[in-house]
Order: C-alpha cells, then structure tokens, then sequence
C-alpha cells in the first residue's frame, strides 16, 4: 500500500493498493516513485505527494487545452505540450 499524508491536509490521508513498484529513486531534487495501482492505474508520485495517475489525467490534459480551444475563434491546427507527465 501506498499512502499519501501531507500536513497541508491535517487529518486525511490517501492510500492505495500498490500492485507493482515500477521505479523508486531520487533525482537531484526530489524522490521518485512510479507504480501500479490496483484501481487508479499508473501513479507519479514526487516526495510522497501524487501529481497523475492514468485513471484522472485526462481532467489535467482538458483543463489545459479546453479554455484556450474555446477561446480561439477559428482552430484548424493545434499543438499541446505538457508538463512531462507523459500525459
């Protein structure tokens, strides 16, 4: 199991079934996790706090593109590139 507790949330913490660790390391800057979640799919986690997991990323990817999409009056050829997340 994993589980996620932060003091900014005093009281609650976020746990999930590991399946599979794929990495766990620690760049320069921070510590890398990469697993496998029984329910949420692949997880990115960064000094113990999750930033994306392949079951939500798509609300990331939306909120980042849909309000530029909408304002634009005439879209025809579009590129969009992320914050390496992979997503």
């Amino acid at each position: 199991w994993f589980s996620e507790v932060n003091s900014q949330w005093p009281g609650i913490a976020l746990s999930l079934e590991v399946e599979e660790v794929l990495f766990e390391g620690r760049s320069k800057y921070q510590d890398i996790l990469i697993f496998d979640s029984k329910n949420w799919g692949r997880i990115f986690v960064l000094d113990g706090a999750i930033q994306t997991c392949s079951r939500d990323e798509f609300m990331y990817q939306e909120m980042m593109t849909h309000p530029v999409m909408c304002a634009h009056p005439n879209p025809e050829k579009v590129l969009v590139v992320g914050g390496g997340d992979g997503g």
